[in-house]
C-alpha cells in the first residue's frame, strides 16, 4: 500500500541491538535416578544473569523394554505422560504445578496447535497430524529456579500395544521405559549496556517485578453414575486472586493406565447438553441441544473453534480438529470469562 512513508528517504535504518549475546545451557539433575515415582529436580541457581525459560528444551533419553509378541508404539504427545505432575519455582515461589501433564497438555494441544505447529512438535512426542510455552510471556527470569518432574508409576499411558493375532491365538505384551538421561537447555541473554544499567538500577531500587502467568487445573471425576442421564459435579473454588476463566470438559472410557488404550483420545458419551454455573451464572445460558449419534453437534464444535482467538486475543481462527476428527476426541469448551469479577468465587 502505498503512504506517505515511500518518500521518506532520509529515514535511517534501525537495527535491533538490545541483545549482546545469546547462549544454550544445559543443567542437569543433581541425582540421577529415573526409576517410576522418582522426582527429577533441575535446579538453575543464577542471579546475575538472565534465563529464557520460556524457551527452553527438556531432553529425555532412553530405551523401550518390550515383553511380547505384539507391536509397541508412542502415543501422542508421550514425553508429558512420562511424569505425575510437574512443577516450576522461582525463588522458592511455586508459580505452577500440573497433575497429570499428559492430559493437560494433551487438552492444550488439540486446543492451540495447528497442522503447522505439529511439523516442528513431532520430534517433542506431539504426532498428532499440532508454539512452544503460550501460557508464559516472552519475559526473562534470573534468581533460583527449579522445575520437578515427578515419574509416572507406570508406562502404560504412553505406550500402545498392538496384539497380535494367529489362528485363535492372541499376543501378551508388556512394555516399559527406560529413561537414561534427562536434560534441560536454556537460552542465556546477555543484553547490551544501557539495558543492563536500566534493569540493575530498577533491581537496586526494589522495583516490584509483576509476571503474569495462567493455570492449568485438573479436576477428575471417576465415573459417571450408571445407568442415569443427568449428573451434577459441584466443584470448589477456594482462591481470591485466581478465578476460572475457561473449563473444558471431556470424557473417557477405560483407556487409562492401559497398554491397549490411546488416552489421547476422547469420548463424546452422546451428551446432549453440558452447563457451568458459577456462582448463580450459567454458561451457556441457553441449552444445548446436541445428538453425536446423527452428527448433530455442530454448536460444540463451534464453542471449541471460539477458544483460540478469546484464550490468545486474537482475530485469526486456528484449531487442529476438524468436525470429523473432533467426535472422535471430543472437548465441550465452555467461556465463563466475561462475568461479573464482583463476584469472585
Amino acid at each position: 500500500m502505498l503512504s506517505a512513508q515511500a518518500f521518506d528517504i532520509f529515514r535511517t535504518p534501525r537495527m535491533d541491538e538490545s541483545i549482546e549475546k545469546v547462549e544454550w545451557r544445559t543443567y542437569y539433575p543433581y541425582v540421577k535416578s529415573f526409576r517410576n515415582n522418582d522426582t527429577i529436580e533441575i535446579t538453575i541457581n543464577q542471579s546475575d544473569v538472565f534465563e529464557a525459560m520460556y524457551d527452553g528444551l527438556l531432553f529425555i533419553s532412553g530405551k523401550v523394554k518390550k515383553n511380547g509378541g505384539g507391536t509397541v508404539s508412542f502415543v501422542n504427545n508421550a514425553g508429558a505422560f512420562m511424569f505425575s505432575v510437574i512443577s516450576y519455582e522461582v525463588n522458592v515461589k511455586e508459580i505452577e504445578s500440573v497433575r497429570d501433564p499428559g492430559l493437560v497438555s494433551t487438552v492444550r494441544g488439540y486446543m492451540c496447535y495447528t497442522e503447522e505447529d505439529s511439523k516442528h512438535l513431532v520430534v517433542a512426542g506431539w504426532n498428532y497430524p499440532n508454539a512452544p510455552l503460550l501460557d508464559s510471556n516472552e519475559v526473562v527470569t534470573c534468581g533460583k529456579q527449579t522445575i520437578r518432574l515427578t515419574r509416572s508409576n507406570n508406562d502404560n499411558n504412553c505406550l500402545l500395544v498392538t496384539e497380535k493375532t494367529t489362528g485363535s491365538t492372541t499376543t501378551t505384551t508388556t512394555a516399559s521405559i527406560d529413561i537414561e538421561n534427562v536434560e534441560l537447555k536454556i537460552k542465556r541473554i546477555y543484553p547490551n549496556n544501557d539495558i543492563r544499567l536500566k534493569l540493575l538500577k530498577a533491581i537496586r531500587a526494589d522495583t516490584p517485578i509483576v509476571i503474569p502467568y495462567r493455570q492449568w487445573e485438573l479436576h477428575m471425576k471417576p465415573s459417571l453414575p450408571q445407568g442415569s442421564t443427568h449428573d451434577v459435579w459441584p466443584i470448589k473454588t477456594t482462591s481470591v486472586l485466581e478465578s476460572p476463566r475457561y473449563v473444558i470438559v471431556c470424557f473417557q472410557t477405560d483407556k487409562q493406565d492401559k497398554l491397549t488404550a490411546d488416552p489421547t483420545y476422547f469420548d463424546n458419551v452422546n451428551i446432549t447438553n453440558i452447563r457451568l454455573t458459577l456462582n448463580g451464572e450459567s454458561f451457556p445460558n441457553e441449552r444445548m441441544r446436541l445428538n453425536f449419534e446423527k452428527n448433530d453437534y455442530a454448536e460444540a464444535h463451534y464453542r471449541y473453534t471460539e477458544f483460540f482467538p478469546s484464550y490468545m486475543s486474537r482475530m485469526q481462527k486456528r484449531f487442529l480438529l476438524d468436525f470429523k476428527a473432533f467426535k472422535a476426541r471430543t472437548l465441550f469448551v465452555i467461556d465463563c470469562s466475561r462475568r461479573d469479577e464482583s463476584m469472585k468465587p
